[in-house]
């Protein structure tokens, strides 16, 4: 998706064009880190200039201690500009990182690519299942965080390393200490800061917001697929899936895929809810309706294998305004025998659509009120997901979650640029086209906006 982008604008993605300096500091080094306080001690590991699409991008990788916590590594990228701006929280539970001097780092980076036994804890043992290993690199981060980056953005790529073990609690604390740095790091407004992360970096992404420290409480907040409560996945797992799934061969997958999950959530709560002193009640809905106040855009599609749909749902239930849901809706029902695990058929089809969406939500809410937003779109990708939109509109379903989500790329401030030729048009004149094309509608730049506020085109 990104790589479009690149070919898109014309501009090339390039190797480093300087490699990190190795030698670590302690403290507050000049201009661009939150430094040390009571509470934080911020060490600069490596410093370097990551060049992506045709730009330089100064960062560094941190080492973030929080007291009584372990430490919490992240690449910052500090506003390039003078004053305060914005700042951008990513989720990245997943990317393996070599730069931090701890030995799981290492020895997973010796591994490489690939699936390999998770055998960093916790309660690893002989039959536990492997999980994947993805090195990833500081010209990847900055790559994948452009869209924040260039509108100047402050953006802190938070890593869970599910790798190397840890638990709930523990990647909780990561996203914790990411919030710490970011309240008291030089350059960024702490009125206008997001967060944003997917699958299990959506559940990192809840559950941080629920935690942030008050002085920097993310304004908006973008979870994609989240597993939100852990004793209603347990249900789904141990009652749901037996309950549609009759093949025993996907009921293996089901519970191989799993394992390595499970052990972390039992790691944190004690084991399996109900049984004898295990506590999950701070990893479900009650807990996050009691303690979010973040607004948050929740996409999620119906025939999700991993994390059902009806977590989502019911979360909307308990939050009411402050979660808003995009369901990705198919018009008949999945064979779950045959489904594979995965978030979804759509969530991958319209890949492009979902990031357009996603990245509208978060620019139009951080951005200056005068300030120009471009957002990427794959024109082809929005259309051929707007004709599915209207032809279940037309069968009955309730698609009403759409017109908003369109209305808000209408905004004066946003330019959409198109990924396969690198065109760009104010998001009205483009969202006008798009709806007139499927819709067979009329519409202008003029009556747009007003007729999304009422819903879609009948």
């Amino acid at each position: 998706m990104r790589t479009l982008l690149a070919l898109a604008l014309g501009w090339a993605l390039l190797a480093c064009s300087s490699a990190p300096s190795p030698s670590p500091s302690t403290g507050t080094p000049p201009d661009t880190s939150g430094g040390t306080s009571s509470k934080l001690t911020v060490t600069v590991l490596a410093t370097g200039q990551a060049e992506a699409w045709g730009m330089q991008w100064p960062y560094q990788l941190l080492r973030l201690q929080e007291d009584g916590k372990a430490a919490a590594y992240a690449q910052w990228f500090p506003p390039r500009k003078e004053g305060t701006w914005p700042a951008m929280l990513l989720t990245r539970p997943y990317d393996g990182i070599s730069w931090t001097g701890e030995a799981v780092d290492a020895k997973w980076a010796a591994r490489g690519a690939g699936l390999h036994p998770d055998d960093s804890e916790p309660h690893y043992h002989e039959g536990s299942s492997v999980i994947a290993y993805a090195p990833v690199t500081p010209e990847a981060v900055a790559a994948e965080s452009f869209f924040f980056l260039y509108h100047d953005f402050g953006v802190l790529a938070v890593f869970g390393r599910f790798y190397a073990g840890g638990d709930l609690q523990n990647d909780v604390d990561d996203m914790h200490a990411g919030f710490s740095f970011l309240a008291q790091a030089p350059g960024v407004d702490r009125s206008r800061v997001g967060i944003h992360g997917g699958s299990w970096g959506g559940f990192e992404a809840l559950y941080a917001a629920a935690s942030a420290p008050a002085e920097v409480r993310p304004r908006v907040g973008v979870a994609l697929y989240p597993l939100s409560d852990f004793t209603r996945q347990q249900d789904y797992l141990s009652a749901v899936v037996p309950s549609r799934v009759s093949d025993p061969v996907v009921r293996s997958q089901y519970s191989m895929f799993f394992e390595p999950y499970l052990r972390r959530v039992f790691a944190t709560t004690g084991g399996t809810p109900g049984a004898s002193g295990v506590d999950s009640t701070r990893w479900t809905h009650e807990y996050l309706a009691a303690a979010v106040d973040t607004p948050f855009l929740v996409i999620h599609e119906d025939w999700d294998s991993l994390i059902p749909v009806e977590q989502t749902r019911e979360l909307a239930s308990r939050l009411g305004q402050r979660l808003t849901p995009l369901y990705f809706q198919h018009p008949g029902a999945a064979d779950w025998d045959t489904r594979a695990l995965d978030h979804g058929v759509l969530v991958s089809r319209y890949g492009h659509t979902l990031d357009t969406l996603a990245t509208s939500h978060l620019l139009t809410r951080l951005g200056g009120d005068t300030q120009p937003l471009y957002v990427p779109v794959l024109q082809s990708s929005l259309v051929e997901w707007l004709r599915e939109v209207r032809a279940l509109q037309a069968s009955g379903r309730d698609v009403s979650d759409v017109a908003p989500r369109l209305r808000e790329l209408t905004d004066p401030r946003v330019t959409l640029v198109e990924l396969s030729d690198g065109n760009r048009a104010a998001g009205v004149d483009w969202v006008a086209a798009v709806v007139n094309a499927v819709w067979g509608t009329q519409y202008t730049r003029d009556t747009l906006r007003d007729a999304l506020a009422s819903g879609l085109p009948r």
